[in-house]
């Protein structure tokens, strides 16, 4: 092989980079003593991959770098004084002497500190990631908040814009239906469209019932009892309650019933009562 195709093989990329095999190594050694072109590569492919590295490093902690740096000085100069001693645990007659350019050992230093300072840097970035990550669920989390809140408070404006409404329909008649004897400060309200027959309930006063009771609202239509439903008082929000329609009615009341109503009113539960006329 001439020089021309040790340079083009990718032989030299592979020794520089210490993944050549101990054929490769001698083939390419024996190369650089017969062609000075080859030898040439070789520098200058050490010196680009030192430059590389050069450029590509991080600092790393202060105490790391003092102290590969002394290590490889101390080797350096125990090298030159003659007083560097080499272990081996292989036998005798396996020894061999391996020659390394100073050029590598420091290379390989460098290597060192930045394999050191990218895994100092990785491990900052990884932390500004997962700090970065809980404040956008914070925002995220908050934002939902705003956005639930939003959405109520624009159902309270539906809602209270229909009850206005409501309120000014000029058909609509207020029935008030103060508590009765045993139940004085119960109060609620009745407004009645006498054109459209529909009914809506305020309650302004009433005590929370018991679970298993339920107020149910009563028409009087000459001189019976008709149901108009009872009062559901799970949606807090809304001010009037819509009730079943009715055409003529003498007055109104309210009963406190067992939970789903009663076909009939229990008298000593009357709570309130008014009458249309």
């Amino acid at each position: 092989m001439d020089a021309s195709r040790f340079i083009s093989s990718g032989l030299i990329e592979a020794y520089v980079s210490g993944l050549a095999t101990s054929n490769e190594i001698e083939e390419l050694e024996r190369a650089m003593a017969q062609y000075p072109e080859v030898r040439a590569a070789v520098n200058d492919c050490q010196l680009d991959m030192e430059q590389y590295i050069i450029l590509q490093a991080k600092p790393a902690p202060a105490f790391i770098r003092q102290n590969l740096l002394q290590t490889i000085a101390d080797e350096e100069t125990a090298r030159e004084n003659g007083t560097y001693v080499e272990t081996s645990e292989f036998p005798e007659e396996t020894k061999q002497t391996v020659y390394v350019n100073s050029a590598w050992r420091w290379a390989a230093a460098a290597a060192i500190l930045l394999l050191l300072g990218s895994v100092a840097m990785n491990y900052i970035f990884f932390g500004q990631i997962n700090d970065y990550k809980g404040r956008y669920e914070a925002l995220l989390s908050a934002q939902n908040t705003l956005a639930s809140e939003s959405n109520l408070y624009r159902a309270r404006m539906e809602q209270m814009e229909h009850t206005i409404n409501i309120f000014k329909d000029p058909s609509m008649k207020a029935v008030r239906m103060p508590g009765t004897k045993p139940f004085p400060t119960a109060l609620a309200t009745v407004y009645w469209n006498q054109q459209s027959k529909e009914v809506f309930l305020m309650a302004n006063n009433l005590p929370a019932p018991a679970a298993n009771k339920q107020y149910q609202l009563w028409a009087i239509v000459d001189g019976k009892p008709v149901d108009m439903g009872v009062l559901e008082t799970t949606n807090t929000t809304e001010l009037l309650h819509k009730m079943k329609s009715i055409e003529n009615a003498e007055m109104f009341a309210i009963t406190l019933e067992k939970k789903g109503g009663s076909p009939a009113p229990t008298l000593d539960q009357m709570y309130v009562a008014g009458k249309a006329s």
